[in-house]
């Protein structure tokens, strides 16, 4: 029996190179692979032998499409290649998410990427955080949206602390073109500014409660916040769920 090893992406690229298709009962020769992904042979042989690290995401794209992959396996063609997956598109959730975020109402929960955007939410969430939704980003609501500083408690706790965190984010991230966009937005903005000039980093939140005020009542109430990592493919990466102590707070 032979031994089992860990996927890689030299061994992925050329098991699907060789796999037969109807258009090519034989699979492909790497002169065919490399016309049509429009790179060298001398490439495309570095990446089967292992020689080649971080092939571009343009090449990625291009065996993806020629392979005719599907979305679980093009994010893994991504992860073999230690390429962070980002869809072209915007992300969009699917009915799993969106029956997982309904059946947690009158508890808060939403659907968002690593970059904190917001890519879907249930309706407690969407009245929990007035206008978080259609602006996308939680940090950038957070600094210029008026009504988070009417709906969070402790604004300044929180500021604090998101600005900490990406800080950590943006360690890890890199030269992320949409870290950098945020960045620059919100340099223009002095709280966030201020905040930014600390230079704390927090990864993650040591106490899970961030209390909140319902603005239609005027009643203040409790979330305590959980982050779980999802089960679907990227782009979405993680499920925020509030969980509301006094339900008729909220």
């Amino acid at each position: 029996m032979d031994e089992l090893r860990v996927p890689t992406l030299a061994e992925f690229v050329r098991a699907r190179r060789l796999r037969p298709t109807a258009a090519n009962p034989g699979g492909l020769s790497r002169q065919q692979l490399a016309e049509a992904i429009h790179s060298s042979v001398g490439y495309l042989a570095k990446i089967e032998q292992g020689g080649a690290f971080n092939p571009s995401p343009s090449v990625l794209d291009a065996l993806a499409q020629v392979f005719g992959l599907d979305p679980d396996e093009r994010v893994h063609l991504y992860h073999l290649a230690q390429q962070r997956f980002t869809d072209a598109g915007p992300p969009q959730p699917g009915p799993a998410v969106r029956r997982t975020l309904d059946a947690l109402t009158p508890h808060l929960a939403a659907a968002l990427d690593d970059g904190w955007h917001v890519i879907d939410c249930n309706a407690a969430f969407d009245a929990a955080f007035p206008g978080l939704q259609p602006n996308g980003n939680v940090l950038r609501w957070m600094f210029t949206d008026p009504r988070a500083r009417l709906v969070i408690e402790e604004w300044e706790r929180e500021a604090d602390l998101m600005v900490g965190r990406f800080r950590g984010y943006a360690g890890r991230a890199g030269e992320r073109a949409d870290v950098q966009l945020l960045l620059r937005e919100l340099g223009t903005q002095p709280d966030f500014h201020r905040l930014w000039n600390t230079g704390r980093v927090y990864i993650g939140r040591r106490d899970p409660t961030i209390r909140l005020r319902n603005r239609k009542t005027g009643k203040p109430f409790e979330i305590h916040v959980q982050r779980f990592r999802t089960t679907v493919p990227e782009p979405i990466r993680q499920l925020f769920v509030g969980l509301i102590e006094d339900h008729t707070a909220a």
